[in-house]
């Protein structure tokens, strides 16, 4: 038979475990996202970060400092370089992109960049790409 005290201990048992249930959920109310969310939010800011030096260091010379197509470079360009923030360029879709990214376009002065990036670096550099629209 067990005694009264040890019977208590159950139920007080059964009860803390609801309470650290119903703490658990609170916090997931009022903190907004689970941990796994956030770190989805702070891996796509690094993924653009990253993709931002690339374009810094490859792309701006000629595209501009935000993608408009007013680069350093732009003024002695026939064509002139791509507005990469215009709507008509973001309507593009990634794989248009990252075929123009590699391969260059022919008749402009975009050389392609195959060997020269990784897939991770293509990655990144589309994050940034995508962020520049308006």
């Amino acid at each position: 038979m067990k005694s009264r005290i040890h019977r208590s201990w159950g139920v007080v048992n059964r009860k803390m475990k609801w309470l650290g249930v119903g703490i658990s959920m609170v916090g997931l109310l009022v903190g907004g996202t689970p941990m796994g969310m956030a770190n989805d939010h702070d891996n796509d800011h690094n993924k653009i970060e990253k993709g931002k030096a690339i374009y810094r260091e490859s792309c701006q010379h000629c595209h501009g400092f935000s993608g408009k197509g007013d680069g350093e470079m732009a003024e002695y360009l026939d064509p002139r370089p791509a507005n990469l923030a215009s709507p008509s360029t973001q309507t593009k879709t990634d794989q248009e992109w990252i075929a123009v990214i590699l391969h260059g376009r022919p008749g402009t002065a975009m050389a392609g960049f195959e060997g020269a990036l990784d897939d991770a670096q293509v990655s990144d550099l589309m994050g940034y790409l995508r962020s520049l629209a308006p």
